[in-house]
């Protein structure tokens, strides 16, 4: 069995850092390291939920008003699935588009009241984030704007948080990496590694003897 051409040691520990950086993201290693750190203050958690409480209440609002306004434009739109998709596959054009957008708000409303019932203000701040984008028919007060500025701005604020730690995690692990293959240990371990790659352990499966006396049922 031909080996294969392997980095020599200098080449090997000129990888170090690729070889970190590579092996996982540094959000990975840190939720690894860090499982379930919360990355928010309690003054932001607190902050965030008095924002979304009420941004989800004049969120369903506005949706229920669309949704009516779309759905008078479908008066003969079926109830039953099968029907259903016959029906919105046999439609072009605008009225297409303005069916795609009554079963997007539709499905975003009854997401949006789940993640009022179950405190889920991420999934709230999103769906505002969505609506403020993506749906221009839908015209968002200007304190709602306001408010849904101020949730992203506390949402970065806890990402920066964790990035910097994230960071922070994969440098330490590129360092000490960089210190571990610049011993001989780790090289000899490396070459134990590169052996058992070239030359496999290989079992061959033969007859089988017959037991010993011993073994032997009568």
């Amino acid at each position: 069995m031909t080996s294969r051409a392997w980095p020599s040691r200098e080449e090997w520990q000129a990888k170090a850092e690729y070889a970190v950086r590579t092996s996982c993201t540094m959000y990975e290693r840190l939720d690894r390291l860090q499982p379930g750190t919360n990355w928010w203050s309690l003054a932001e958690e607190a902050e965030f939920e008095e924002l979304a409480l009420p941004a989800a209440a004049e969120m369903r609002a506005l949706l229920n008003m669309e949704i009516g306004r779309l759905r008078a434009l479908f008066p003969e739109r079926p109830d039953r699935s099968r029907e259903l998709h016959a029906w919105f596959n046999a439609l072009e054009g605008r009225q297409y588009e303005d069916a795609c957008n009554l079963g997007a708000l539709e499905q975003m409303r009854t997401e949006v009241h789940r993640a009022r019932r179950e405190k889920s203000w991420g999934t709230v701040a999103w769906h505002l984030g969505r609506l403020r984008t993506h749906y221009h028919s839908v015209s968002l007060p200007e304190g709602l704007l306001a408010v849904h500025d101020r949730m992203a701005v506390l949402s970065d604020a806890a990402a920066e948080r964790r990035r910097q730690a994230a960071e922070a995690v994969e440098q330490d692990a590129v360092e000490k990496e960089i210190a571990r293959r610049a011993t001989d240990q780790a090289w000899a371990k490396e070459l134990e590694r590169r052996a058992r790659i070239d030359f496999p352990r290989v079992i061959h499966v033969g007859a089988q003897t017959s037991p010993i006396k011993g073994d032997q049922v009568t």
